[in-house]
């Protein structure tokens, strides 16, 4: 009677723990902004960032969302999406115009001077105006 009841707790209390409903997320979008820079504080134009979401089903990522910004002549970028579910990531990414992987490093504005980063960027606060300042450099 012991064993079944343990084990009856522990077919249950997993998607207790790790449940995550719509209610724990927040009614806004979330919006995430900022500028870029090049090594001479000049604006980067057309450099393509990206907001997207997924969520874990068995050992897979299931893609959710994906929105993708650009920044405009003075270097500025922004983009909001409304996030209902799953984990966000947010990232800078290569492309025809700027090779992230083996043309420039990419930094951002933290402690109060550019750091280098990882890719991707965060944390992000779903709900929130998140703001990432970023300066390119060429390797």
């Amino acid at each position: 009677m012991k064993r079944r009841k343990f084990l009856g707790v522990l077919g249950i209390l997993p998607p207790i723990l790790f449940s995550c409903g719509k209610d724990e997320f927040p009614d806004r979008p979330t919006i995430i902004t900022g500028k870029v820079i090049d090594e001479n504080d000049m604006p980067v134009v057309g450099l393509k960032l990206q907001f997207s979401g997924d969520y874990a089903k068995g050992l897979s990522l299931i893609p959710i969302f994906d929105v993708i910004g650009e920044t405009n002549k003075d270097g500025i970028y922004t983009i909001s999406h409304m996030v209902d579910y799953g984990r966000t990531t947010f990232k800078p990414f290569s492309d025809t115009n700027y090779d992230l992987m083996t043309k420039y490093n990419i930094y951002v504005w933290e402690n109060n001077k550019y750091e280098q980063v990882g890719n991707p960027v965060g944390p992000i606060i779903n709900g929130e105006t998140n703001t990432f300042n970023f300066q390119l450099r060429k390797i």
